[in-house]
């Protein structure tokens, strides 16, 4: 039989305490800004690099062909100035020009600016003194942003690098206001044409490239920059939300398992039994107590079960009674029992719990105190009773001893004399029994040796085991080998038992006597295969002057059962008509009490 599982219903908790995910957005959402604008400025430090680079290029190309042209072409600044307009064309270039030291446009990619004063040349703070220096700049023109990009212009650089100035010369240049310099070589001197655009002060070169055809692209990027941490964001709240949720969920099913251990545990130990029944009246489940009191566990309910829990079937509830359940080679089974019908969420009846305790031990308990009060009545009537019969008893044997005597010669009246005095010395014996039974029965407890004991009690009676061929079975299986009680007044006992044994047997019965350890106890067995008790019978055997023989005196089994109970035992019977019966006697060893 599978162990008992109860199931538990009930409200399931939110996965996610509110509180948890304002947590995981205040945690989040800041990391989702800085992540943002940082990609965001990566993006415009990388658009703006790109351009720079794209200018710097720009320059240094113009700024080569420069050297090219003035140095073996011999261009001069008309030249220089289509070569502008002409760069000026290229996509994504806004404008060209250079400037003296003083803002002059010497030459633009826009001839109308020539001649003019750069009208920025104001907001540009320190300018680049070193040749290699490029700075760059963001502007709002009319035309839109411009990021512009500018150096010092040295068109003859590569070619006089290294040349001592002469005083009032230009750093790089050969040529003054179209005059040839004077440092230079005679030979040089006559190659060399002159560009009065380009004296000896400082020139500088501007390219203006144009940002407005990347601003669609920007916004686009700025938008994809979004996107992609807003999906970042939600991924890594829901990541996080799952794994709280994930972490509840364990936490839930962990709590409930518990929650069911708990429950599975004390319903095992709970000391009423327990089982649950199906609509068909199956048995599902059972607990330790419930396999306890029943034994095997059977598949479907007995009748008396069955007909508690149809009660139930339709309107469901509570109902208990007390039933008697027939074992199997045993006596009956007495349960107090309290059906439970088990509803389902349409209030329909879905099975029952079945919660019984065993009133068989009660019972006897109750027939116990029954005896013993019985008993101590009948005890206390024979006190009083018999000592004012045997002083008669006595007076009448007397007489009749005396009548035998006086007409021995009358051999009917002697008959007679000596039947008196048989019945009256009967009848002696009976008040012996009842006095005996009736005053405080003294017990002198010994150690006593178990199996020299056994052996004594029957071989006081085994020459009416002889004479009736009664085979005798002996099974002494204890560990101990002695046992602190009295020992006489538990052969009269075994005696009792042996006679009654004797009465109930025919020739050829056999009777079994076993000894075996029952916890801290000596259990003593006296079996037969006589006739047997029938069960109305069983609750009154112990009872005083209850015999069913026509001879008895009906003490013998009560003396039995004072003599057990004053030396702290037990004593029942088990018995099944025409299968025999069993007497069990269970002593404790009275060390404390010798």
């Amino acid at each position: 039989m599978n162990r008992f599982k109860l199931n538990i219903t009930r409200k399931k908790p939110g996965l996610v305490p509110p509180l948890v995910m304002v947590g995981v957005l205040v945690v989040l959402l800041p990391v989702f800004i800085l992540m943002t604008l940082e990609r965001v400025k990566k993006q415009d430090e990388f658009i703006r690099e790109r351009f720079l680079i794209t200018g710097t290029s720009l320059i240094r190309t113009f700024e080569a062909g420069t050297r090219i042209g003035m140095g073996s072409m011999q261009w001069g600044t008309k030249r220089i100035q289509s070569m502008l307009e002409e760069t000026a064309g290229q996509p994504d270039v806004a404008y060209i020009m250079i400037t003296d030291a003083m803002g002059k446009i010497i030459v633009h990619s826009d001839a109308a600016m020539v001649d003019k004063i750069y009208n920025r040349w104001a907001n540009l703070g320190s300018l680049p003194r070193e040749p290699h220096q490029i700075f760059s700049r963001s502007l709002n023109t009319s035309d839109g942003p411009v990021l512009e990009v500018f150096k010092r212009f040295v068109p003859f650089h590569s070619m006089f690098r290294g040349r001592k100035r002469g005083p009032g010369h230009g750093p790089d240049s050969g040529y003054v206001h179209g005059k040839m310099s004077p440092g230079l070589p005679g030979s040089e001197r006559s190659a060399r044409p002159a560009f009065g655009a380009f004296g000896l002060t400082d020139h500088y070169i501007f390219a203006g490239i144009s940002m407005a055809g990347v601003e669609a692209a920007q916004a686009q990027g700025y938008k994809n920059i979004v996107i992609k941490g807003l999906l970042f964001f939600v991924f890594c709240c829901s990541g996080i939300i799952v794994l709280f949720a994930f972490q509840a969920y364990r936490g839930a099913q962990s709590s409930l398992e518990q929650v069911k251990a708990f429950s599975d545990n004390v319903v095992q130990n709970m000391p009423s039994g327990l089982i649950t029944l199906d609509t068909d009246f199956n048995v599902t489940s059972a607990n330790r107590s419930a396999e306890k009191i029943l034994g095997e566990i059977p598949e479907k309910a007995s009748p008396q079960m069955a007909a508690i829990a149809a009660k139930l079937s339709g309107s469901g509830g509570v109902a208990s009674g007390e039933i008697a359940l027939n074992q199997k080679g045993k006596s009956d089974l007495r349960l107090d029992m309290t059906v439970s019908a088990i509803p389902t969420d349409e209030d329909q009846v879905q099975g029952f719990v079945l919660l019984f305790r065993d009133l068989t031990q009660i019972r006897d308990l109750k027939k116990q105190v029954e005896t013993n009060r019985r008993l101590a009545a009948i005890g206390k009537l024979a006190a009083g009773v018999a000592h004012e019969i045997r002083n008669p008893l006595s007076s009448i044997k007397g007489f009749a001893t005396y009548f035998s005597r006086r007409y021995e010669n009358e051999p009917e009246d002697v008959e007679i004399a000596k039947i008196m005095v048989q019945e009256v010395e009967r009848m002696d014996r009976s008040i012996t029994q009842l006095l005996e039974f009736a005053k405080p029965m003294a017990v002198q407890i010994k150690q006593t040796r178990i199996e020299p004991l056994i052996r004594h009690s029957l071989k006081l009676v085994s020459h009416d085991l002889g004479k009736r061929k009664i085979q005798v079975k002996t099974d002494i299986h204890t560990k101990r080998e002695s046992i602190y009680t009295d020992p006489e007044r538990i052969c009269q006992v075994l005696l009792n038992l042996y006679m009654n044994a004797l009465n109930a047997m025919d020739s050829n019965g056999i009777l079994e006597v076993g000894v075996t350890d029952v916890a801290d106890n000596l259990e003593i067995r006296v079996a037969d295969n006589g006739c047997g008790i029938p069960a109305k019978d069983l609750e009154k055997i112990f009872d005083p002057y209850f015999t069913t023989r026509a001879k008895g005196t009906g003490l013998g089994l009560s003396i039995a059962h004072r003599i057990v109970e004053n030396l702290n035992g037990d004593i029942r019977v088990e018995s099944r008509p025409s299968k025999g019966t069993v007497f069990y006697i269970t002593l404790p060893d009275n060390e404390t009490i010798k």
